[in-house]
C-alpha cells in the first residue's frame, strides 16, 4: 500500500512539474511572438534560441530563423539550418532553407548551386517531387518550384504529369496561357477530371476582373478545336465557358456545331435556347429554338422548341422596352393556330397561360382570357399540374378585373394542392404580393420570409426583395402611408394602368420627398417610362438612383438597366461599357455582376466572327 501511495505522489509531482514547464514554454512562445511582431527581433531571437534548444518545433524553428535573418546574423542562421539538415537527413524543406539563407545573405552563387542541385538530384518519385516543390513555394521560390514539377514530369512521364500543380504555379506567375493549357491538357488526357477542373476554372474566371484568364482559356480551346477537330471536348468546354460567361451567341454556335457533329437531335441547342430566353437574350433564343424546329417533327424536342419559339415572341413583345402591340396581335394569331394544331397537353400549357395573359393584360379581352383558362381547368382528363398552372394565371387575371378575393382563393388552392412544389411557391409568392397590394403588410411579409428558402433562385430573390421593402418602410405602429401608396401604385403597374401608377408615384415624391421609399418609387417610374417609350426620362431617373443612393438595394440594378438603355436604345456603347465597369467595380457581389461582365465583353468585341472563322469554328 505504501508503495502504491509513493508511486501516486511521485506521479502527481512529476505531472505538476511537467505542466509548469509546458506553461512556461507556452508563455515564452507568446512573448517571443509578440516581440517579433513588434519588430524587436533581438529580444525575440534570445528567447527563441532557448526554446529551440529545448524543443525545436517547426513553428519555433521558422520564427527563430526569421529573427536571425532580420538581424542579418547569417552565420548563426546557417548553423541553425545545418543542424536541422543533420537531424533530418533527406528533408527537402531544410535543404531549401539553406539556399534561402544564402539568398538573403547575398551569396547568390552558393544559393543557385544549392537550389539547382536539389532539382538535379530529384528522383522519379511523385512524393519527393511534391515535397521539394512545396518547400520552394514556402520560401517563394516560384520559378524553382516550376522547374521541379517540370523535371518531375520529365522523370515520371504521363503517369503523373502534375497538371494541377503546374496550373496553380502558372497562376501565381500570372502566366494564364500556360495555366489554362495545363487544365485543358489534363481533361483531354483523362476526362474523369472534368468536373474538378470545371470547378477550378469557374473559381478562376469568377475572380478575373481584367478577363485575362477567360481570354486565355478561350484561346486555348479555340486553338485546340482547330488542331483536333475530331476531339469534341474542346467544343464542349467552349460551350460550358460560354454559358458561364452568359455569352449565349457563342454558346449557340458551339451547341449547334456539337449537335451536328454528335447527332444529339438538338438537345444541347434547346438547353441554350432555354437559358437564353431566361436571361432575356431573345434574339439568340429565337435562333436556337428555330434551329431545333427546323430539324423536323421527328426530333424529340420539336414540340418544346415550337412552344419555346412562340413564348419568346410573346416575351419580346411584353418584357422588352415599349410594348409592341402589332407583334402581340401577330403572336395571338400564332398561339391560336398552334393550340388548334397541337391541342392542350403538358408541353403546350405555357401557350395557354401566355395567350390568356396576352388577351387580358394587353388586348383588353378579359372575358376571352377567362373563358380559355376555365375551359382548360374543366377538361375531364387534364392533369392536376395543368389545372394548377391555369389557376395561377386565372388568379392574375382576376386581379386585373378587380376580383381580389377570388384571386386569393385561386392562389391558396394551388398552394395547398402542390405544397413544396415550385408551382406552389409561385402561387404563394403571388398571394403574398396580392396581400401587399391590399395593404396587408404583416401577413405578406410572413409568407415572403418563408419563400426566401424556395428552391427557385429567382423566386427566392423576388421574395427577399419584397420582404425587405416591407421591413424597411413599415412604420413602428404597423402603419405607413407612403408604403400603402406605393403598394397601390404597384397594383396599377401590375394591371398595366401606367397613368394611374405614375400619378400615385408622383404624389409620394411630392408628399414624402425625404422618405426612404423614394428610391423604390424612382425605380418603378423608370420601369414604366421604359415600357411606355419615354426612354430619356427613364435614363435620367436611373442615373439619379445610382448617384443618390449608391449604398441602396437598387444601385447596381439601376446601373445595369441604364447600361442596357444606352446600348440598345441610345446606341452609346462607350457609356454602356463605362456603366457596366462601374457596376462590376463598385458592386462585385451584385446578382447583376455576371450579366454586366457578359454585356461588357460583348460590347468590347472579345468574340467576333473573324476570330471564330480563323479558328475554324462553325456558324
Amino acid at each position: 500500500m505504501r508503495i502504491i501511495l509513493l508511486f501516486i505522489i511521485l506521479f502527481v509531482t512529476f505531472s505538476s512539474h511537467s505542466q509548469e514547464r509546458d506553461n512556461q514554454q507556452s508563455s515564452d512562445e507568446l512573448l517571443a511572438a509578440q516581440l517579433m511582431n513588434e519588430g524587436n527581433f533581438e529580444k525575440a531571437a534570445t528567447i527563441y534560441e532557448e526554446l529551440f534548444d529545448k524543443n525545436p518545433t517547426p513553428l519555433i524553428y521558422n520564427n527563430y530563423l526569421r529573427c536571425l535573418i532580420e538581424l542579418e546574423d547569417y552565420r548563426r542562421a546557417l548553423r541553425v539550418v545545418n543542424s536541422q539538415i543533420s537531424n533530418n537527413p533527406g528533408r527537402a524543406r531544410f535543404e531549401v532553407d539553406l539556399g534561402y539563407v544564402y539568398t538573403r545573405s547575398g551569396d547568390n552563387r552558393r544559393a543557385r548551386r544549392q537550389l539547382e542541385g536539389l532539382i538535379n538530384d530529384l528522383r522519379a518519385h511523385p512524393p519527393s517531387v511534391t515535397d521539394l516543390a512545396n518547400a520552394f513555394l514556402f520560401r517563394n521560390f516560384t520559378d524553382y518550384a516550376l522547374q521541379t514539377y517540370l523535371k518531375g514530369r520529365e522523370l515520371i512521364g504521363v503517369a503523373f504529369p502534375f497538371n494541377l500543380q503546374l496550373a496553380e504555379i502558372y497562376q501565381r506567375k500570372g502566366d494564364y496561357a500556360n495555366m489554362m493549357n495545363e487544365y485543358v491538357e489534363l481533361v483531354v488526357k483523362d476526362d474523369s477530371f472534368l468536373e474538378q477542373v470545371q470547378g477550378l476554372l469557374q473559381d478562376a474566371i469568377n475572380n478575373d476582373p481584367g478577363f485575362e484568364k477567360t481570354d486565355a482559356l478561350r484561346r486555348i480551346l479555340l486553338q485546340g478545336s482547330q488542331r483536333n477537330p475530331s476531339q469534341t471536348l474542346y467544343a464542349e468546354l467552349l460551350l460550358w465557358l460560354s454559358i458561364q460567361q452568359k455569352d449565349f451567341v457563342m454558346a449557340f454556335r458551339q451547341a449547334r456545331a456539337l449537335d451536328r457533329r454528335t447527332a444529339q437531335d438538338g438537345s444541347l441547342v434547346i438547353e441554350v435556347a432555354r437559358l437564353s430566353a431566361a436571361n432575356q437574350q431573345y434574339d439568340i433564343a429565337s435562333q436556337s429554338f428555330g434551329y431545333v424546329v427546323d430539324l423536323g417533327e421527328l426530333s424529340p424536342y420539336y414540340l418544346d422548341a415550337r412552344v419555346g419559339l412562340l413564348n419568346v415572341k410573346y416575351s419580346q413583345a411584353t418584357k422588352g422596352y415599349a410594348i409592341d402591340y402589332d407583334l402581340l396581335r401577330e403572336v395571338e394569331a400564332e398561339y391560336l393556330q398552334t393550340l388548334d394544331q397541337l391541342g392542350v397537353r403538358p408541353q403546350t400549357v405555357s401557350l395557354v397561360r401566355n395567350l390568356a395573359n396576352l388577351k387580358a393584360f394587353y388586348l383588353n379581352k378579359h372575358d376571352e382570357a377567362t373563358e380559355i383558362l376555365r375551359a382548360v381547368i374543366d377538361l375531364p382528363n387534364i392533369s392536376h399540374r395543368i389545372r394548377g398552372e391555369c389557376r395561377v394565371e386565372l388568379a392574375d387575371i382576376l386581379i386585373l378585373k378587380g376580383q381580389l378575393w377570388d384571386a386569393h382563393l385561386q392562389y391558396a388552392q394551388v398552394d395547398r394542392m402542390f405544397r413544396d412544389d415550385p408551382l406552389a411557391h409561385e402561387a404563394r409568392y403571388k398571394n403574398a404580393r396580392l396581400s401587399f397590394y391590399m395593404g396587408e403588410f404583416k401577413w405578406a411579409k410572413a409568407q415572403l420570409d418563408v419563400l426566401k428558402a424556395a428552391t427557385s433562385r429567382l423566386m427566392a430573390n423576388d421574395a427577399m426583395a419584397l420582404s425587405l421593402l416591407i421591413q424597411d418602410n413599415l412604420g413602428a405602429d404597423a402603419v405607413s402611408v407612403p408604403l400603402e401608396m406605393y403598394a397601390r401604385a404597384e397594383l396599377h403597374t401590375f394591371t398595366n394602368n401606367f397613368d394611374l401608377a405614375i400619378q400615385v408615384l408622383d404624389s409620394i415624391q411630392t408628399q414624402f420627398s425625404g422618405h426612404q421609399i423614394i428610391d423604390d418609387v424612382m425605380m418603378t417610374r423608370a420601369s414604366i417610362y421604359s415600357r411606355t417609350g419615354k426612354y430619356d426620362q427613364a435614363d435620367q431617373l436611373l442615373e439619379q438612383v445610382a448617384a443618390r443612393y449608391p449604398r441602396g438595394l437598387h444601385a447596381a440594378e439601376a446601373l445595369f438597366r441604364r447600361a442596357l438603355l444606352q446600348e440598345r436604345i441610345f446606341e452609346n456603347k462607350e457609356l454602356a461599357m463605362e456603366l457596366h465597369t462601374q457596376l462590376m467595380t463598385s458592386y462585385p457581389g451584385s446578382l447583376r455582376n455576371a450579366d454586366a461582365r457578359s454585356r461588357f465583353r460583348y460590347l468590347r468585341g472579345d468574340i467576333n466572327q473573324d476570330e471564330l472563322f480563323f479558328y475554324g469554328i462553325e456558324f
